[in-house]
């Protein structure tokens, strides 16, 4: 008898009992589902951090901020920035000077930054338009704001050397904003009032400014959320108009090699303690390279949770399929004797069992992959509705992920097979051919 047919008969032991063969390889195909879905997940945190990160301005991006009080770029509002800051307690111990214009200029010109622009900010603002109001979040910022934030004019024009030598009473505004003011009325050269009234706080303003653009719609959710809705004005109008002084919350800087982000910060924190001297003047610098690592983190720690739950699962499985076979070693030792007496060698007894063995974890392996991709999409629906609303969680599967699953299908089957095959290997033909 040949190895082919020894193959044949142990594929005819799985086609003998379906349903012991389909519980055998359940265990397999949590294992290998788990395994599928946890890596698409984790890899998904990189992915989205890195399209946010792409889409708010790109990973060669560091941001120089006094505290976390300034730290409301990505249109939140100035109550969670302030609980943000109450928590990780910076506000309490950062007597810094405020970040002013000339700074601006002064990081511009370093070696490594090609680009740097200062920012404020306010929300609670009133947009009105001839009966038309809409809530709605002011930005002053300089010239490269556009390249920085990689949002640029849709129809009109953004703001020019002359609006900020002037003080120009103009804005550029959000696509939302645009449709919710102005409807099918063309906005361009049409004057919009921004007003907030918060007697208060001191900070109440009433402004008239003159359309002069229409940005691109970014989208309302992640790390776009209300950019839609924002008036964009030049730095020096919002100084002179609202805030009354030449501060600036943040300096947003473009460095020119990602792999020189370390060395550009080291640069800025030299040019602003010339700037500053002092020693309580330590700014805070936000990195977007920081923020894909935290991702990266993130992820990998949901593989390894996750991952050693998924191991649990293939060791029990293994342990499954290392008892079922043992039962068809007992159970078919009398046509192992038969086997041995027309000449079958201890090889080709235990390559039989080794292949049956495999062969059940491998189908679950390959039904693993495919129920673990149906998971992942699963699960990557309810983080966006349940844990990250308005968030798309991307999944990403790749090729070498599911290699990986499948050799280690192969291999549980192969490892949990070998004492079963090698004991049905050993028998004895004489003893064998007894066995009642």
């Amino acid at each position: 008898m040949g190895l082919f047919d020894g193959l044949f008969i142990g594929f005819s032991g799985l086609r003998k009992h379906p349903m012991r063969a389909i519980l055998t390889v359940l265990g397999i195909v949590i294992g290998i589902a788990a395994v599928v879905s946890v890596v698409a997940i984790g890899d998904g945190a990189r992915a989205l951090t890195l399209e946010e990160i792409q889409q708010t301005g790109g990973t060669n991006i560091v941001e120089i901020y006094r505290n976390d009080w300034s730290r409301s770029s990505r249109g939140g509002t100035l109550t969670q920035t302030a609980n943000q800051a109450v928590r990780t307690r910076r506000w309490r111990f950062n007597r810094a000077e405020d970040l002013v214009n000339p700074d601006i200029s002064a990081i511009e010109n370093s070696e490594m930054v090609t680009v740097a622009v200062g920012e404020l900010d306010t929300d609670d603002v009133n947009a009105t338009f001839e009966g038309s109001s809409k809530d709605a979040r002011i930005v002053g910022a300089t010239l490269g704001y556009q390249r920085l934030r990689n949002w640029y004019v849709m129809k009109g024009r953004f703001l020019s050397d002359l609006d900020m030598d002037n003080s120009t009473l103009v804005c550029v505004i959000g696509s939302q904003l645009a449709t919710d003011l102005f409807d099918e009325l063309d906005p361009i050269g049409q004057v919009i009032k921004a007003q907030r009234f918060r007697q208060r706080w001191g900070d109440s303003f009433d402004v008239s400014l003159r359309v002069i653009g229409i940005m691109e719609a970014k989208g309302d959710e992640g790390a776009t959320e209300g950019w839609d809705d924002t008036i964009v004005v030049p730095l020096t109008t919002f100084q002179e108009r609202v805030t009354g002084d030449n501060e600036v919350e943040r300096i947003r800087a473009e460095v020119a090699d990602v792999k020189q982000i370390e060395a550009a910060v080291f640069q800025i924190n030299q040019i602003l303690s010339k700037q500053h001297p002092g020693p309580g003047n330590i700014y805070e610098i936000w990195m977007a390279t920081e923020e894909l690592a935290t991702a990266e983190r993130v992820g990998l720690i949901m593989k390894l949770m996750l991952g050693g739950i998924a191991s649990i699962a293939l060791l029990v499985a293994g342990i499954g399929i290392m008892n079922i076979m043992l039962i068809s070693v007992t159970e078919r030792t009398r046509e192992i004797g038969l086997r041995k007496a027309l000449g079958a060698r201890r090889s080709d007894i235990m390559l039989q069992f080794l292949v049956e063995s495999a062969t059940l974890s491998l189908g679950g392996g390959l039904l693993g992959i495919v129920v673990g991709i149906f998971l992942g999409r699963g699960t990557a629906k309810l983080i966006s509705d349940l844990v990250w609303e308005n968030t798309q969680w991307p999944v990403v599967f790749s090729g070498i992920t599911a290699l990986i699953a499948f050799a280690v299908a192969v291999s549980v089957g192969i490892f949990f097979g070998l004492y079963p095959a090698r004991k049905a290997a050993r028998l004895s033909p004489t003893e064998a051919l007894k066995y009642e």
